[in-house]
This record gives C-alpha cells, structure tokens and sequence, in this order.
C-alpha cells in the first residue's frame, strides 16, 4: 500500500505550490530559482569539469599540431589564444573553491564569445581547404545544452549565437552556397532537437527537485502542525547558539506549554485534540516569522521556539503575543481552569551565548521559567531573570540551583 500526502495539506511549503502549478513553471520565483540553479551546478560539477578540460586539452592538441605541421591558417594567431584563454578560464573555474558563485556568471559571457570565435575559425580553415574544421561546430550547439552546467536559457544563447555566427561569416567569406546552406540547415536542425531534449530535461529536473527538496521539508517537519520537528529544533539550537557566539547576539528560547491539554483531550476526543494542536501551532509559528525564527513541536501538546538577536524586551514581547493568538482563536475548553477557552504558558530564557556555555543549560533556564508559569496559574508568560543568568555554572544548571528557584517560584 503506498502512502500519498496531498499537496493541499502543505500550505506553506514552497516546494508544494510550485509542484501543484499547470504547467509547471520555466522559473522559479524569487530566490527558490537560485536555490534551484546552484543545486543543479553542484550535481553537474563532474561533468563541466570533464568538458572544460577535455576541450582545453583539445585546443592545446590543435595548436600544437598547427605549430610542428607549420600550417597557419587566417586568423589563428588572433583567435586561437583567445579561445585558449576563454577555455583556460573556464576550466579554471570548473575546479576552484569559485565554481559555485562565479562559474555561471563567467560562463554566461565566455562561452557564447568562445563558440563565435570558435566558428569564425573553423569557417576560415574550411575556406582555406580544411573542411574537416566544420566538423566542431555541431559540438558548440551540443555542448552549452549539456556538458558546460548551463541552464537551458544559456544553453539556448550560447547555441543559437553560434548560429548565427556560422550564418554572417559564411556569408562575409562568400563560401559557396550549397556548403553554407548545408552547414546552416545541419546546425538549425541540431539546435531545435537539442533544445527540445534539453528543454524537456530541465522540466523533469525541476520537478525533481521541487521533490526531493520536499522530501528533505518533510523529514524535518512534524506532520500534525506542520512545524519543525524536535530533531530540527535541536540541530537548529546548536547551530544557532554557535552563531550567536561568534556574532555576539542574544537568543531567545522559548518552552510553550497548552495548558491542561489532558483534560482537553479527555473531554473532546483525540481528534478534537489534534485540530486545537494544528490551530495553536499555527497561531504560534504566526508570531516567529522572520528569516532565522523556528518554531518547533517539542513533544506532545509542547511547543519550542528559538528567535535569534532578540533581547528580553523583544522576546516578552513574542511570548506575549503568542499567548494572545492562541487565547483568541476561542478554542472552548471546559476543563480548563484557568478560563473556558484553550489557553498556553510560556516559559522564556534570553541568554547571551558563548564559548564556554552550552545551549542545554539554557535549555534549562527556559524550562525552569514554563515550571514557574504553571505553578502561577498558567496561560501567563515568565522569564528567567538576571540571578537565574549569573546562576548558571558553564551552561548547565546544578541540583542546588534547580532546587532554589523551584522554592523561590512556590513562594512567589
């Protein structure tokens, strides 16, 4: 039995409204097209490298071959160490720590100019008796399309230039008529069938794509309320915490609680209990939107949220906020005590990270302020304040420490 997700239940998913578009897109939209562009550069490393230096090989051969042979022919002293230099660059490229941020940009303008030249010179030694030189041309339409990692409207410049090329030189050479129209008909058939294929091939690799990036979304994700999973939320806390310490920025963790989520369920079903988990999630996530905000399904009817460079003002102010959304969605909870609608607590703890802290040991700071928002009443927020910060021993709290702020909390 094969299980199938529909892609109406991923509203946010990026990668799932592009899938569900008829027909599929030519572009992505906005930054997921780059994202699609260096995924696709990354996979076709192999073989650009492979081509670019097979063809700088093959100039290098051609060149010598002309030098002992001691055959110049028109124009090689002008475009042969051009080609040479465009095709050193490229290969260059192909293989240095640059090949994902400079590759593309560079190859978008080498190559076209190098297929020009390449034509000029071919169009020229055939003039000149060496009809065998036509023969490289096909491999100037065939190449941008499918060896050089260029995306299918730069493939179709790079090959229709060269084209073009073949058409003004054969005419500014006066070539004789049934050899350029012959040349010309071989190269514009070439170049409608390569840009089918290629064009089909770059819409299977979208899709594929769009796929597998979906499949990467989903296992982070927890398929009830669609938030990051707690596998996410803990890489993501290590990850941010280091950056945080290098960059010297606030963090903001945050354990949210439904509150009497038990007695929710008890009296309204599990299914009841699943839909007010998805709409409080959302409410939740609603608050924590910015680029580096995760929100985080942490275990059972407990959420956790993680808001970069945001000092105590700004994060009471998100924990508040949170508190509200959910509070107003107007959930009925009978078996509430703290109210008739489903309610949650919030525990916070803003900390400034560093080399000798370790996130858990916030972690802890956040938890021991959801402890104190339940044993207050609940549907409140609290955070963790300057003498809990000072009474953390390198990140981790100890036994002594954990007992006096639960006594402190009972006598508040």
């Amino acid at each position: 039995m094969t299980l199938r997700l529909s892609l109406d239940a991923l509203p946010d998913s990026i990668y799932a409204a592009e899938l569900q578009k008829d027909p599929p897109s030519t572009r992505f939209p906005g930054a997921l097209e780059g994202q699609f562009v260096r995924s696709t550069l990354r996979n076709s490393r192999s073989i650009v490298r492979f081509a670019c230096t097979l063809t700088l090989l093959l100039i290098a051969v051609h060149g010598a071959q002309l030098l002992i042979a001691h055959r110049p022919l028109p124009l090689n002293g002008v475009i042969g160490p051009a080609v040479g230099a465009f095709s050193l660059v490229l290969a260059w490229l192909a293989w240095s720590r640059r090949y994902e941020r400079w590759y593309l940009p560079v190859a978008w303008v080498l190559v076209p100019l190098r297929n020009m030249l390449i034509v000029a010179q071919a169009l020229h030694a055939a003039a000149a008796g060496a009809a065998e030189a036509l023969m490289v041309i096909p491999l100037l339409i065939i190449g941008p399309f499918y060896f050089l990692g260029l995306p299918f409207r730069a493939g179709l410049f790079a090959a229709t230039l060269a084209v073009a090329s073949e058409l003004v030189v054969a005419h500014f050479l006066s070539l004789p008529s049934e050899v350029a129209t012959g040349v010309a008909g071989f190269l514009l058939t070439t170049l409608v069938t390569c840009a089918v294929a290629a064009r089909l091939i770059e819409r299977h690799t979208r899709r594929a794509f769009l796929e597998g990036q979906l499949i990467g979304e989903l296992a982070q994700q927890d398929v009830l309320t669609w938030t990051k999973n707690r596998r996410m939320f803990d890489e993501s806390l290590a990850q941010l915490w280091r950056q945080a310490a290098t960059d010297g920025r606030p963090l903001s963790i945050f354990l949210i609680d439904i509150d009497y989520f038990k007695a929710f369920n008890d009296r309204y079903g599990h299914q009841a209990g699943d839909e007010a988990l998805r709409q409080a999630a959302q409410a939740i996530q609603g608050c924590a939107r910015r680029p580096l905000d995760l929100v985080a399904r942490y275990g059972g009817e407990e959420f956790g949220a993680i808001l970069y460079d945001t000092g105590r003002m700004g994060a009471q102010e998100t924990a508040e906020a949170m508190r509200r959304a959910v509070q107003t969605l107007g959930i009925e909870h009978d078996g509430s005590r703290c109210g008739d609608v489903l309610t949650i607590s919030v525990g916070v703890a803003v900390v400034e990270p560093t080399a000798w802290r370790n996130p858990y040991g916030a972690l802890q700071l956040a938890d021991e302020a959801l402890y104190q928002a339940k044993s207050k009443g609940r549907n409140r927020v609290e955070m963790m304040d300057d003498v809990a910060h000072r009474l953390l021993v390198t990140g981790e709290f100890s036994k002594d420490i954990i007992a006096h702020l639960k006594r402190d909390a009972q006598a508040r």
